[in-house]
C-alpha cells in the first residue's frame, strides 16, 4: 500500500525538491499543496504525476482537507514574499510597522496555520510523518543580542515553538530541519556577493568573521534527498540540511580558483554593509544574519543538530529494507 505525502509550496525551490525525491519512490503518492493549481508549474508537476491540490497557507481551512490522509506533511513557510511584495510594504507603513516585523507575522502565522491543519491529520502521520523546514531562534540562541532576526524567529516561534506548545501529541511525530545558506542565495545580493572592483577583481564584503564555518545547500537539488532521509529517522531529532560547510572566504577563494577571476573575503562593518545594499530593510535583515553567523554561529551555536553523516551512520546500523 503506497503511503500519501502532503508537500506544502510544491512549486517553490524547498518543497519542489521534496516532491521531486519523492515521487522516484513508487512506495509514495505525492501531494502538492500549491495557491495556483492552474499555474504553469503547477500543471507540470502534474503532468510528472504528482496530485496538485489548491490550498492557501493565510486560512487553515483549506489546509485541513489539503492535508486529510496524509502519512507525512512536509512544511516550509515563506518569509520573502510578504516582505518584497509592494502591497505588503504598503500594509505594513499603514500599520505603523517596518516591513520585516510584517512578514514576520505573515510566516508566523501561516505556520500556525500548517501545524493546526496538521494536527487536525495526527492519527495518519507516521511515527515520524511532520517535517518542518526551520531555522534556529536567533533571539534566544544570541541571549537577546539579535531580537529582529524575523526570518529566523517566524520560524522557530512555531517550529519547534508552537508546536510543542499547542500540539504535544503532534511533537512526537516531528522532525526539525534547518536549512543552510542557499547556495543561490547571491542572487538577491550580488553587490555584496561579487562586486567587481575597479581592478577588475571581485569582492565579498559581508559583516561575518572570515573563518567562521558556515553550512551551504544547493536546495533544489539536495534538499529532496535530505527529507527523504530524514523521512525514515526516529522522530524527535533536529537537523541542519547542508551539503557543505566552508567559510565564506574559503567560498569566495574557491569561487576564484573555479572561474580564474581574481576575488578576495573582505569582513566589513555592519554599517559599511548597509552604505552598499540597495535595499535599506534587506540590508538591515541579512546584515542581522550575517552578523548572527559569526556569534553564536548561523546555527544559534546548536551542537546537537544531526547531519549527513550522522544520517548515514545511524542508516548503515539498520535493516536494508527498513531504509532504503
Amino acid at each position: 500500500m503506497t503511503k500519501l505525502i502532503c508537500v506544502v509550496g510544491v512549486t517553490g525551490n524547498q518543497g519542489g525538491s521534496v516532491a521531486q525525491r519523492f515521487v522516484q519512490d513508487s512506495n509514495y503518492r505525492v501531494r502538492g499543496i500549491t495557491r495556483d493549481p492552474t499555474s504553469a508549474a503547477a500543471q507540470k508537476l502534474s503532468a510528472q504525476g504528482i496530485e496538485i491540490v489548491a490550498a492557501n497557507l493565510d486560512d487553515v481551512q483549506t489546509l485541513i482537507p489539503a492535508f486529510a490522509g496524509a502519512n507525512i506533511i512536509f512544511s516550509v513557510t515563506n518569509y520573502w514574499e510578504p516582505f518584497f511584495r509592494p502591497d505588503c510594504r504598503a500594509k505594513a507603513e499603514e500599520l505603523g510597522i517596518s516591513c520585516r516585523k510584517y512578514a514576520y507575522n505573515v510566516e508566523a502565522q501561516q505556520g500556525k496555520n500548517v501545524v493546526d491543519a496538521a494536527a487536525k491529520t495526527i492519527d495518519t502521520l507516521d511515527e515520524n510523518g511532520f517535517l518542518a523546514s526551520t531555522l534556529s531562534h536567533a533571539g534566544s540562541c544570541s541571549k537577546g543580542k539579535f531580537t529582529e532576526l524575523y526570518h529566523f524567529d517566524a520560524k522557530a516561534d512555531v517550529f519547534p515553538g508552537y508546536v510543542d506548545e499547542k500540539y504535544p501529541n503532534l511533537a512526537k511525530k516531528t522532525s526539525y530541519i534547518q536549512t543552510g545558506y542557499f547556495t543561490s542565495s547571491y542572487k538577491i545580493l550580488p553587490v555584496a556577493y561579487l562586486c567587481k572592483q575597479p581592478d577588475e577583481s571581485f569582492q565579498m564584503s559581508f559583516p561575518t568573521f572570515a573563518d567562521v564555518s558556515v553550512p551551504h545547500l544547493n536546495v533544489n537539488a539536495d534538499m529532496g534527498n535530505f527529507v527523504y532521509a530524514v523521512s525514515q529517522m526516529p522522530p524527535g531529532k533536529s537537523y541542519m540540511a547542508a551539503g557543505t560547510e566552508c567559510s565564506w572566504s574559503e567560498y569566495i577563494r574557491l569561487w576564484g580558483e573555479a572561474t580564474r577571476l581574481p576575488a578576495k573575503y573582505r569582513q566589513v562593518t555592519m554599517e559599511q554593509y548597509l552604505e552598499f545594499v540597495p535595499d535599506r530593510a534587506l540590508g538591515e535583515e541579512t546584515g542581522d544574519m550575517l552578523a548572527y553567523t559569526s556569534d553564536p554561529g548561523y546555527d544559534g551555536g546548536d551542537e546537537t543538530l544531526l547531519k549527513a553523516d550522522d544520517i548515514r551512520k545511524v542508516r548503515s546500523l539498520l535493516p536494508h529494507e527498513t531504509y532504503y
